[in-house]
């Protein structure tokens, strides 16, 4: 089963556009943005052929799955724009409740269900977001690691592309050969109308966008990543993109969003960005 666009269009109050196959959903909404789409304009594909994630890597995405990319016109700095991850983290946790899944976030941007046993989790959802910098992709890293010249405080953030997969309708199977666990919403819940699911989230997904642009708001997406981390109390290693490695305890996320590791001496560092991997205790 697949998102039925028609029936999409109709509940969802922005543009839809629906691609049978596509290599990426981000691809086709950043086009789609650079042609003027409005805020809000759903990408959605029943298929991606080349979906990757914040490090470049591949993301199974067939036939079941709710594959989107939604354009975003924020009024926030470019050195906010990990706001927006943490808007689509949120969309995404809150979509899989609607459907009867207690998902946790896993910090900086996947969304994963805990084993029942306390063992490892499994990856449900996967959020990319790519903003267009002085019309430049700058997608999962640090503005200034892409373009060095720029001081983000001042860039101006022409637009965001918002991707989040949802493992839908479909079974863990049919994701391929993966290195790590993953789980659907089937394999959890039973059946699943990937055309409501995708419905769900866009709703969360504007909700949280706005909320994200205020200070308020901020303070409240914030709030909702601490009570639902899968990140916090955990023994991790954070490998940053233009810095040494970070190991020790997550013990804190920060009012920016920013994961708080205490080293094993007791140092603090707030990081901002890169891949957090779960490490067995000592």
């Amino acid at each position: 089963m697949t998102v039925d666009p028609a029936a999409l269009q109709r509940q969802v109050s922005a543009p839809v556009v629906h691609r049978e196959t596509c290599p990426s959903t981000n691809d086709i909404a950043r086009a789609e943005a650079r042609a003027g789409a409005t805020d809000g304009t759903f990408v959605i594909a029943d298929e991606q052929t080349a979906g990757r994630g914040r490090t470049g890597n591949a993301w199974a995405s067939p036939p079941g799955g709710v594959w989107s990319s939604t354009v975003v016109r924020a009024d926030i700095a470019a050195s906010h724009v990990g706001r927006l991850t943490l808007a689509g983290g949120l969309a995404a946790a809150d979509t899989a409740a609607s459907f009867g899944v207690d998902a946790r976030l896993k910090w900086p941007n996947d969304v994963v269900v805990a084993a029942a046993d306390g063992g490892d989790q499994s990856k449900l959802c996967g959020v990319l977001t790519e903003a267009v910098i002085d019309e430049v992709p700058v997608a999962g890293k640090p503005v200034g690691s892409v373009l060095p010249e720029t001081d983000p405080a001042n860039a101006d953030m022409s637009f965001a592309v918002l991707g989040v997969g949802v493992n839908a309708a479909l079974d863990p199977d049919s994701l391929g050969d993966l290195d790590r666990a993953v789980t659907t919403l089937r394999a959890e819940r039973g059946a699943v109308d990937p055309t409501a699911v995708a419905a769900t989230l866009h709703e969360h997904l504007r909700t949280w966008v706005s909320r994200v642009q205020t200070a308020g708001g901020m303070d409240d997406a914030v709030a909702a990543v601490r009570e639902r981390s899968a990140t916090l109390g955990k023994r991790v290693r954070v490998t940053r993109f233009d810095d040494d490695p970070v190991t020790g305890t997550a013990v804190a996320i920060d009012d920016r969003g920013a994961l708080v590791v205490e080293r094993p001496d007791g140092a603090r560092v707030h990081v901002t960005e890169g891949v957090c991997q779960r490490l067995r205790r000592a």
